[in-house]
């Protein structure tokens, strides 16, 4: 064999080698495809735990604010102070125990929460009140206008989170006269077997929580209904509980009741249940600044006795 016949059949012979039959590619590609297969669900687990723990953060800088609120002013932020379109809602109060002072006075009470004037307390995205697992914090909400059309659309700051009002969402409000001409309420202190630690007008103090701090939910992730038939699209986010977080004036946006349990997906039309994005659990910080998770299967009556101060009750060993 010629020296150029040797490196011909060389040359022939590598390239030879170097190549890939089609079969052999498919084998690949479809190993490659059975690893994604089982990797991915891996990912978006850690991904959800992840997310899951900035939540359970949220709710346990929220705890330590309405704390630290009761320290300063000797009772827990009152769930609202008004019921017109220049009341302020819980959340708002505990801004400034949040590092958000700036946003804090920034309002003008003498001008409705949708006008331009208050524009810098209202539509400022505050991180803390925007659940990871369902959106970023933002101010793309509507807001309220007196269960009317609004006259300012996705412009307000979201909030995810209610404060837990006791049994019905309407505490505060039940059983009296209603508000005054100028939007204010007299206090009210409704039983404390059906009532939670923040509702309309409240100014609870530890010292009535007979069931104990550790006991007593205060704030938890709220249902947010979705694919709701409406007969007017210009209300989707009223309908939803999900209009501007800061203001006091939709009740169903800033309270949760725990009368008829948990929701346990958004496809529940409940507005006033606590639900969340988390499968199968709802987290909850409790008046003691723990946060805990509840299984979205919890008892209503279970549930009941955790968000009223001082039902009495005794919880079961295995309710939680």
């Amino acid at each position: 064999m010629t020296l150029e016949m040797f490196l011909m059949s060389y040359r022939t012979r590598a390239r030879a080698g170097r190549g890939f039959t089609l079969v052999e590619l498919l084998v690949v590609i479809a190993i490659i495809g059975v690893l994604v297969g089982l990797l991915l669900p891996a990912i978006q687990a850690a991904r959800e735990a992840a997310r899951r723990n900035s939540c359970s953060n949220n709710l346990k800088q929220m705890g330590l604010a309405v704390q630290t609120h009761h320290d300063v002013k000797g009772y827990y932020p009152p769930g609202r102070n008004r019921t017109d379109q220049r009341s302020v809602s819980w959340a708002f109060m505990t801004l400034p125990f949040l590092e958000a002072e700036n946003v804090y006075k920034a309002y003008n009470p003498q001008e409705r929460v949708d006008s331009d004037v208050n524009a810098p307390a209202f539509r400022t995205p505050i991180e803390t009140y925007a659940c990871p697992s369902r959106r970023p914090a933002a101010a793309d909400r509507d807001f309220d206008n007196n269960d009317q059309p609004p006259l300012v659309a996705g412009a307000a700051t979201l909030g995810d989170y209610a404060a837990c009002a006791g049994i019905n969402y309407m505490m505060g409000m039940i059983n009296v006269s209603g508000p005054t001409d100028d939007g204010t309420q007299f206090e009210t202190r409704p039983e404390p077997e059906i009532a939670g630690a923040i509702y309309s007008f409240s100014k609870v103090k530890d010292r009535w929580v007979t069931d104990g701090l550790s006991n007593t939910i205060v704030i938890g992730d709220k249902n947010k209904p979705v694919d709701r038939e409406l007969a007017n699209p210009e209300m989707a986010d009223y309908e939803a509980g999900d209009t501007a977080f800061l203001p006091g004036d939709s009740p169903h946006t800033i309270f949760a009741q725990t009368k008829n349990g948990l929701a346990d997906s958004n496809a529940d039309a409940d507005r006033v249940k606590f639900g969340s994005e988390h499968p199968g659990i709802v987290q909850f910080v409790y008046l003691d600044g723990h946060v805990t998770a509840l299984e979205t299967s919890i008892e209503a009556e279970v549930l009941d006795m955790l968000g009223a101060v001082g039902d009495g009750g005794i919880l079961p060993p295995d309710a939680l």
